[in-house]
C-alpha cells in the first residue's frame, strides 16, 4: 500500500511506484472465453467518443534485456512472419464483418511490439491496405509505427508513408557505450544517427525513447545521455526512469558482473526532477507524464506546466476517458471497449493456427462492474496533466474519487478552477504515484499484489538497496 504523506514537503508519498502497462479498471479479472462473433455482433458504438486501433508485431533482430514484452526472435524475411502476417490480415478481415467496430471513424493507428520494422515493405502495404479496406480512416490524424534502426531502410520507410504513417518512433534507450552493452542494443550510433535523416525525409514527427536511472549511473553519464538526445534534433523524446522488477536476469547479472550498484529512491528523484530543468534549459516543454516536446525556436513554454500543443493521440486511448477506446490486434493483443477488456491469445503459435484455420476465434474477455467512468481522473489527468471537468460524467464515479482529487489539491500536487483540474510541478514528479492514488481500493490491491509477486520472483526485499518499490519507475 502507497500513502499519501500530508504536509508541505517533497516527498508527497511513502514510497515510489512503478508505472506499468497497466489496464484500468483492475477489477473483473475473472475471465470468460466467447466467440469473436459472439462479442462483437452485440457491442454497440452509443457514448462511444473515438477509437484508436493498436497492431502487434512480436518479432525482434536481437532481445533487449530491459525488455519483457511479448517478443521472439525474428527478421526481415523468415517464413514465421509471413505466416504472422497472413493471420493478422485475416483478423483485420474477421473484425471488418462487425458495423460496431467499422462504423466509428479511427482517429489513432498504433504499430508496435516487438519490431513492426521486421516487416518487409511488401508486407507493410499488404496489412495497410487491408486496414484502409475494413476501417473508416476519413478521420485518421496520427498513425505510428515503432522501429529499431538496424531494420529500417528507403523502401519500408516509403511503404509506411504510402499506408498513411505520419509518425516514426524508435528505441534509442542510451547513447552509453556501457549500458547499450548491458542492454543488448546491438545498432551502431552512426546507424541511430543516419536513421533520424532518413525519418525526417518521410514522416512530419519523429521520436525515440531513452532510458535512465540505471544501476551505477552517474549526473555526469546522465548528463551526457540527455544532451546528445536533444542533439538529435527529433521533434519529441521519451524519457522513462528503468524498471527493475520488470527487467530480465541478463541486465541484472550484467549490472553484478561490472560491479554496478542500484540507486537509491533520492537518486532516481533526483535524475527526474533534474531531467525536467534540462529539458526546459535545451528548449523542450512535457506533452505528458515522461514525454517532451521541443518549442519552436524563441517560442517560450505555454501557461499550463504541460504542454498541451502536441500530444500522443493514440495514447489519449490508453491512458484516456471512458468513451475513448482501443481496438487490438495480434497475439497479446488488447481492445478496451466499454466495460470489457478483451484479450487475445498471448501465444503467438496457438494465435496463428486459430486464426487461419479456425472459422470463428476465442477470445479471453473480462467485464468489469460497470463503464469505468473515472478513468479520465485516474490515467487522462495524472498523465496529460489536465482534466476538464465536463469530460467526466461524476454521479457516475466511485465517491472516494473527488475526496482524492481534494486532498491532491491541498498538497498542492494538483490546481483547480471552475473548468478544469491541472497538475503543477510537483505534482508532475509523482503522477504515477498520482494514478494509484487516485484509483479505487480494489484496483490499488491488485496493484500491490502485482508489485509483491514481481519482487519474490526477482529475490527483492525492502532491505536491497531499497529497491523496491522505494526507485523503482517504470516506461510503458
Amino acid at each position: 500500500m502507497i500513502n499519501l504523506v500530508p504536509g508541505k514537503s517533497l516527498m508527497k508519498f511513502d514510497q515510489q511506484l512503478p508505472v506499468y502497462n497497466w489496464l484500468y479498471p483492475m477489477k473483473g479479472q475473472e475471465l470468460d472465453t466467447v466467440t469473436h462473433h459472439d462479442f462483437y455482433s452485440g457491442v454497440g458504438t452509443e457514448g462511444v467518443r473515438s477509437r484508436a486501433l493498436y497492431f502487434h508485431i512480436p518479432f525482434c533482430d536481437t532481445i533487449c534485456t530491459f525488455c519483457t514484452l511479448n517478443r521472439g526472435l525474428g527478421s526481415t524475411g523468415d517464413e514465421q512472419i509471413e505466416t504472422y502476417v497472413r493471420a493478422l490480415v485475416k483478423e483485420i478481415e474477421l473484425k471488418g464483418r462487425y458495423a460496431s467496430l467499422t462504423s466509428l471513424p479511427i482517429r489513432a493507428i498504433f504499430f508496435g511490439g516487438g519490431t513492426p520494422s521486421t516487416l518487409s515493405a511488401e508486407q507493410i502495404r499488404r496489412i495497410g491496405h487491408a486496414i484502409h479496406e475494413n476501417f473508416d480512416l476519413s478521420e485518421l490524424r496520427e498513425f505510428t509505427f515503432e522501429t529499431e534502426v538496424k531494420s529500417v531502410d528507403e523502401a519500408k520507410c516509403a511503404a509506411m508513408r504510402d499506408i498513411g504513417v505520419n509518425k516514426v518512433r524508435f528505441g534509442l534507450q542510451t547513447l552509453d557505450p556501457v549500458y547499450r552493452e548491458l542492454f543488448n542494443v546491438t545498432a551502431t550510433l552512426d546507424q541511430e544517427y543516419e536513421a533520424v535523416e532518413l525519418f525526417r525525409r518521410y514522416f512530419d514527427y519523429t521520436s525515440f525513447d531513452m532510458i535512465y536511472g540505471m544501476h551505477g549511473q552517474s549526473f555526469e553519464a546522465f548528463s551526457r545521455d540527455i544532451e546528445k538526445a536533444v542533439g538529435m534534433g527529433t521533434e519529441t523524446i521519451e524519457l522513462y526512469p528503468i524498471t527493475n522488477i520488470v527487467t530480465q536476469a541478463p541486465l541484472h547479472k550484467g549490472y553484478a558482473e561490472k560491479g554496478l550498484e542500484p540507486l537509491s529512491f533520492t537518486h532516481k528523484m533526483a535524475m527526474t526532477i533534474y531531467l525536467n530543468q534540462y529539458m526546459r534549459a535545451a528548449g523542450f516543454q512535457q506533452h505528458n507524464g515522461h514525454g517532451f516536446l521541443r518549442l519552436p525556436e524563441g517560442q517560450e513554454p505555454g501557461p499550463h506546466f504541460v504542454s498541451r500543443d502536441y500530444t500522443n493521440l493514440y495514447n489519449t486511448h490508453t491512458w484516456s476517458h471512458h468513451d475513448d477506446e482501443l481496438i487490438g490486434f495480434g497475439n497479446s493483443g488488447i481492445s478496451q471497449l466499454g466495460k470489457y477488456t478483451v484479450m487475445n491469445d498471448e501465444n503467438r503459435a496457438t494465435y496463428v493456427r486459430r486464426m487461419l484455420e479456425d472459422g470463428d476465434v476465442k477470445i479471453n474477455l473480462s467485464i468489469a462492474d460497470d463503464v469505468p467512468y473515472e478513468r479520465g481522473v485516474v490515467f487522462h489527468l495524472p498523465y496529460f496533466g489536465y482534466l476538464k471537468k465536463e469530460r467526466i460524467l461524476w454521479n457516475r464515479v466511485p465517491a472516494e474519487i473527488p475526496h482524492k482529487l481534494d486532498r491532491l489539491v491541498a498538497e498542492r500536487m494538483l490546481v483547480e478552477d471552475e473548468d478544469e483540474y491541472r497538475v503543477t510541478e510537483l505534482g508532475w514528479i509523482w503522477y504515477v504515484n498520482m494514478m494509484y492514488y487516485l484509483s479505487p481500493e480494489s484496483d490499488q490491491r491488485i496493484l500491490d499484489d502485482f508489485v509483491a509477486l514481481k519482487r519474490r520472483t526477482r529475490g527483492l526485499t525492502d532491505g536491497d538497496n531499497r529497491m523496491l518499490p522505494l526507485l523503482d519507475q517504470v516506461g510503458v
